[in-house]
């Protein structure tokens, strides 16, 4: 990352989208892409009926915002909503989580995520319904 300016502009529309855990995910900022590892961030999109494969973080913290749609992040079994400008949604270290949207919804849930500190290899694992470890991968 260049630091010869005090702030970086970034175009959403740039990074390439990505089938990660399930779903398209876009990273915005990220690590593999010689950003901070203080934080990593990006868009899911998941459409109605789908859901991200259950995972963990064992150091980051994730935060989810929703931009479009009502959809949902499974928070250690528990649902929680996750609307469209009207919820953000913390999950700390450690705790099994997935974002879903739906059958019922009319069209695809949007959110922003930021992982703070960014995902690095061996951070992230799936999980089963119970939370127990499935695979390790990132």
């Amino acid at each position: 990352m260049d630091h010869s300016q005090s702030y970086h502009l970034y175009d959403v529309d740039e990074p390439e989208v990505r089938d990660r855990l399930g779903i398209d995910i876009q990273f915005l900022m990220n690590v593999d892409q010689g950003d901070t590892q203080m934080f990593d961030q990006g868009i899911i999109t998941v459409d109605p009926g789908e859901s991200v494969t259950p995972h963990v973080h064992r150091y980051s913290g994730e935060t989810f915002y929703g931009l479009d749609g009502e959809g949902e992040i499974v928070v250690d079994g528990e649902s929680v909503p996750c609307h469209a400008d009207d919820h953000l949604v913390f999950i700390p270290p450690g705790v099994p989580h997935y974002p879903r949207n739906p059958a019922d919804r009319d069209g695809p849930f949007r959110a922003m995520f930021i992982h703070s500190p960014a995902v690095l290899n061996g951070d992230t694992y799936t999980v089963d319904e119970d939370g127990n470890p499935a695979d390790l991968e990132k």
